[in-house]
């Protein structure tokens, strides 16, 4: 595994250059601006494989022509590359899972349906109410399986804002977060 180091985010900035012309410029004119963009890039993508990134890159790409990834685009891709398959799994795939519990186990065995979740349709369930009260609504209601689905967005939402950041930045946020809680309870006494 070949990590990226300066060398290869200015290849990775050539790149961008010339898969898209007049929207992505580099090298700038002025060498602090290079260095300033060298540094940004490198600084996000170091803890990365030089050869996922650079495959990330050509999805962003062709995915999407019209404008050049962000570096955190960028470092969004490979990151959801690692994540397990139980963490990608959409809303409707958690509702199904869901109904498939509610129809294996049933309102009596609610404790052993809920081990059989993953944890963020877990979570999800919990929100709704309970696996008991999943059993008693009517699963076939699209009411009950949008508002479902919504709150499983919701859960979603709120573990991805920490779960696409690479670890080093992940530990620094939770750290400083750590000591901002510290200090707002030393204020209060």
């Amino acid at each position: 595994m070949i990590w990226m180091d300066k060398k290869e985010i200015i290849k990775l900035l050539t790149y961008l250059n010339h898969c898209y012309p007049g929207k992505f410029k580099f090298p700038k004119k002025a060498k602090r601006e290079n260095e300033m963009l060298i540094e940004v890039w490198y600084d996000l993508l170091k803890f990365y494989d030089n050869q996922c990134v650079i495959t990330v890159l050509k999805k962003l790409i062709i995915n999407n022509g019209h404008w050049p990834p962000s570096v955190g685009e960028i470092v969004k891709e490979v990151e959801s590359l690692k994540l397990p398959a139980e963490a990608r799994i959409t809303a409707g795939e958690a509702w199904s899972l869901v109904l498939r519990s509610v129809r294996r186990y049933g309102y009596y065995r609610a404790g052993e349906a809920m081990k059989s979740l993953p944890p963020k349709v877990r979570e999800t369930v919990e929100h709704f109410g309970g696996f008991t009260a999943i059993c008693h609504s009517d699963c076939n209601n699209n009411y009950v399986r949008s508002h479902f689905m919504k709150l499983y967005q919701e859960v979603n939402r709120h573990n991805e804002e920490l779960m696409y950041l690479p670890a080093a930045v992940r530990d620094e946020l939770l750290e400083a977060a750590s000591k901002n809680e510290n200090q707002n309870k030393e204020w209060l006494l």
